[in-house]
Protein backbone atom coordinates (compact mmCIF):
# COMPACT_ATOMS: atom_id res chain seq x y z
CA UNK A 1 0.00 0.00 0.00
CA UNK A 2 1.51 2.94 -1.07
CA UNK A 3 2.12 5.98 2.25
CA UNK A 4 1.45 2.99 4.20
CA UNK A 5 4.00 2.56 7.53
CA UNK A 6 4.67 0.46 10.39
CA UNK A 7 4.62 2.37 13.49
CA UNK A 8 7.19 0.92 16.09
CA UNK A 9 6.85 1.12 19.87
CA UNK A 10 8.85 3.98 21.20
CA UNK A 11 11.70 2.16 22.83
CA UNK A 12 12.96 3.66 26.65
CA UNK A 13 16.12 3.55 27.87
CA UNK A 14 16.67 3.29 31.40
CA UNK A 15 18.07 5.90 32.87
CA UNK A 16 21.62 5.30 34.55
CA UNK A 17 20.96 5.00 38.27
CA UNK A 18 23.53 5.61 41.25
CA UNK A 19 23.59 1.89 42.06
CA UNK A 20 24.69 0.90 38.35
CA UNK A 21 27.65 3.46 39.28
CA UNK A 22 28.73 1.62 43.03
CA UNK A 23 28.29 -2.01 41.21
CA UNK A 24 30.96 -0.45 38.53
CA UNK A 25 33.32 0.79 41.59
CA UNK A 26 32.50 -2.35 43.38
CA UNK A 27 33.97 -4.16 40.57
CA UNK A 28 36.54 -1.62 40.21
CA UNK A 29 37.62 -2.30 44.13
CA UNK A 30 37.95 -5.99 44.02
CA UNK A 31 40.43 -5.27 41.43
CA UNK A 32 42.72 -3.39 43.83
CA UNK A 33 41.85 -5.60 46.98
CA UNK A 34 42.82 -8.43 44.68
CA UNK A 35 46.21 -6.97 44.77
CA UNK A 36 47.07 -6.02 47.99
CA UNK A 37 46.64 -10.05 48.58
CA UNK A 38 48.78 -10.58 46.00
CA UNK A 39 51.30 -8.42 48.09
CA UNK A 40 50.13 -10.04 51.09
CA UNK A 41 50.68 -13.40 50.19
CA UNK A 42 54.21 -12.26 48.76
CA UNK A 43 55.26 -10.35 52.05
CA UNK A 44 53.79 -13.46 53.98
CA UNK A 45 55.87 -15.76 52.19
CA UNK A 46 59.19 -13.74 52.88
CA UNK A 47 59.30 -11.54 50.18
CA UNK A 48 60.93 -7.89 50.69
CA UNK A 49 58.38 -5.44 51.16
CA UNK A 50 57.65 -3.60 47.85
CA UNK A 51 56.99 -0.51 49.47
CA UNK A 52 56.45 1.47 45.57
CA UNK A 53 53.72 -0.51 44.42
CA UNK A 54 52.33 -0.82 48.40
CA UNK A 55 52.48 3.00 48.29
CA UNK A 56 50.19 3.06 45.35
CA UNK A 57 47.44 0.44 46.07
CA UNK A 58 46.76 2.57 49.87
CA UNK A 59 46.71 5.57 48.06
CA UNK A 60 43.78 4.16 45.79
CA UNK A 61 42.29 3.16 48.90
CA UNK A 62 42.48 6.33 50.80
CA UNK A 63 42.06 8.32 48.08
CA UNK A 64 38.72 6.57 45.42
CA UNK A 65 37.49 3.87 48.67
CA UNK A 66 37.09 5.87 51.55
CA UNK A 67 37.14 9.21 50.12
CA UNK A 68 34.75 8.78 47.20
CA UNK A 69 33.10 5.76 46.79
CA UNK A 70 32.25 5.49 50.69
CA UNK A 71 31.85 8.89 51.03
CA UNK A 72 29.26 8.38 47.77
CA UNK A 73 27.18 5.96 49.82
CA UNK A 74 27.57 7.51 53.33
CA UNK A 75 26.58 10.69 51.99
CA UNK A 76 23.27 9.83 49.29
CA UNK A 77 22.94 6.06 49.30
CA UNK A 78 22.52 5.10 53.20
CA UNK A 79 20.42 8.51 54.57
CA UNK A 80 17.71 8.03 51.52
CA UNK A 81 17.96 3.57 51.95
CA UNK A 82 17.01 4.33 55.83
CA UNK A 83 14.54 7.01 55.56
CA UNK A 84 12.61 5.04 52.80
CA UNK A 85 12.99 1.76 53.36
CA UNK A 86 11.61 -0.71 55.81
CA UNK A 87 13.30 -0.99 59.01
CA UNK A 88 15.54 -3.80 58.18
CA UNK A 89 17.15 -1.76 55.85
CA UNK A 90 17.88 1.23 58.87
CA UNK A 91 19.29 -1.40 60.77
CA UNK A 92 21.29 -2.56 57.85
CA UNK A 93 22.86 1.23 57.76
CA UNK A 94 23.82 0.86 61.11
CA UNK A 95 25.92 -2.08 60.75
CA UNK A 96 27.27 -0.93 57.51
CA UNK A 97 28.67 2.42 59.38
CA UNK A 98 30.07 0.17 62.20
CA UNK A 99 31.89 -1.90 59.12
CA UNK A 100 33.13 1.38 57.50
CA UNK A 101 34.69 2.32 60.75
CA UNK A 102 36.48 -0.75 61.28
CA UNK A 103 37.83 0.14 57.41
CA UNK A 104 39.22 3.18 58.13
CA UNK A 105 40.98 2.04 61.17
CA UNK A 106 42.84 -0.92 59.36
CA UNK A 107 43.91 1.22 56.15
CA UNK A 108 45.67 3.34 59.17
CA UNK A 109 47.11 0.52 60.12
CA UNK A 110 48.33 -0.87 57.05
CA UNK A 111 49.64 2.80 56.62
CA UNK A 112 51.54 2.56 59.63
CA UNK A 113 53.34 -0.62 57.98
CA UNK A 114 54.46 1.10 54.71
CA UNK A 115 56.45 4.26 56.97
CA UNK A 116 58.70 1.69 58.69
CA UNK A 117 62.03 2.70 59.31
CA UNK A 118 63.76 -0.13 57.61
CA UNK A 119 62.83 -3.02 56.25
CA UNK A 120 59.84 -4.76 57.90
CA UNK A 121 61.38 -7.73 60.32
CA UNK A 122 59.45 -11.11 59.91
CA UNK A 123 57.00 -10.05 62.57
CA UNK A 124 55.97 -7.15 60.90
CA UNK A 125 55.79 -8.62 57.67
CA UNK A 126 52.93 -11.16 58.81
CA UNK A 127 51.49 -8.50 61.02
CA UNK A 128 51.40 -6.27 57.23
CA UNK A 129 50.01 -9.55 56.13
CA UNK A 130 47.20 -10.73 58.41
CA UNK A 131 46.07 -6.28 58.06
CA UNK A 132 45.98 -6.26 54.82
CA UNK A 133 43.73 -9.46 54.54
CA UNK A 134 41.27 -8.47 57.09
CA UNK A 135 41.21 -4.93 55.47
CA UNK A 136 40.17 -7.02 52.20
CA UNK A 137 37.60 -8.98 53.98
CA UNK A 138 35.94 -6.28 55.87
CA UNK A 139 35.27 -4.38 52.30
CA UNK A 140 34.26 -7.40 50.78
CA UNK A 141 31.63 -8.24 53.43
CA UNK A 142 30.90 -4.50 53.41
CA UNK A 143 30.29 -4.65 49.61
CA UNK A 144 27.88 -7.86 49.26
CA UNK A 145 26.22 -6.41 52.04
CA UNK A 146 25.52 -3.12 50.20
CA UNK A 147 24.65 -5.33 47.15
CA UNK A 148 22.30 -7.97 48.53
CA UNK A 149 20.13 -5.28 50.93
CA UNK A 150 20.88 -1.68 50.14
CA UNK A 151 20.91 -1.17 46.45
CA UNK A 152 17.74 -3.06 45.89
CA UNK A 153 16.02 -1.41 48.44
CA UNK A 154 17.29 1.73 46.79
CA UNK A 155 16.22 0.94 43.63
CA UNK A 156 12.35 -0.17 44.47
CA UNK A 157 11.68 2.28 47.77
CA UNK A 158 13.48 5.66 47.00
CA UNK A 159 11.05 7.90 44.92
CA UNK A 160 12.51 9.44 41.89
CA UNK A 161 12.68 13.41 42.97
CA UNK A 162 14.61 12.10 45.57
CA UNK A 163 17.45 11.11 43.29
CA UNK A 164 17.52 14.35 41.24
CA UNK A 165 21.09 15.50 41.55
CA UNK A 166 22.98 11.84 42.03
CA UNK A 167 25.00 12.70 39.33
CA UNK A 168 25.87 16.05 40.09
CA UNK A 169 27.31 15.23 43.69
CA UNK A 170 28.77 12.07 42.63
CA UNK A 171 30.88 13.81 39.98
CA UNK A 172 32.28 16.46 42.61
CA UNK A 173 33.46 13.41 44.49
CA UNK A 174 35.15 12.42 41.74
CA UNK A 175 36.83 15.40 41.19
CA UNK A 176 38.81 15.25 44.32
CA UNK A 177 39.73 11.50 44.34
CA UNK A 178 39.62 9.97 40.39
CA UNK A 179 37.07 8.05 38.78
CA UNK A 180 36.59 4.62 37.82
CA UNK A 181 38.83 4.49 34.71
CA UNK A 182 41.40 6.22 35.73
CA UNK A 183 42.20 4.46 38.62
CA UNK A 184 41.72 1.04 36.79
CA UNK A 185 44.34 2.25 34.53
CA UNK A 186 46.88 2.76 37.48
CA UNK A 187 46.21 0.10 38.77
CA UNK A 188 46.63 -2.04 35.57
CA UNK A 189 50.76 -2.00 35.98
CA UNK A 190 50.11 -3.43 39.93
CA UNK A 191 47.74 -6.52 38.47
CA UNK A 192 50.30 -7.53 36.03
CA UNK A 193 52.60 -8.26 38.80
CA UNK A 194 50.75 -8.92 41.75
CA UNK A 195 47.39 -10.61 40.40
CA UNK A 196 48.73 -12.53 37.49
CA UNK A 197 51.32 -14.09 39.59
CA UNK A 198 49.43 -15.72 41.73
Amino acid sequence: MVGSFHRHPPTTKRMPRPTDALRAEHTLTGFGLAILDGIADHVRGGGSFPGHDVAEVLRFLREFLLAVHMRKEGEVLCPLVAMYGEERAAATVGDLVRLQDEVRELLHTLVLFWEPTGDLTREERLGFADAANAFASRVTRMQAIEERELFPTWDAAVPGDEQIGWQQRFAELEGSGGTVDTWRQRLQPLAARWVGSR
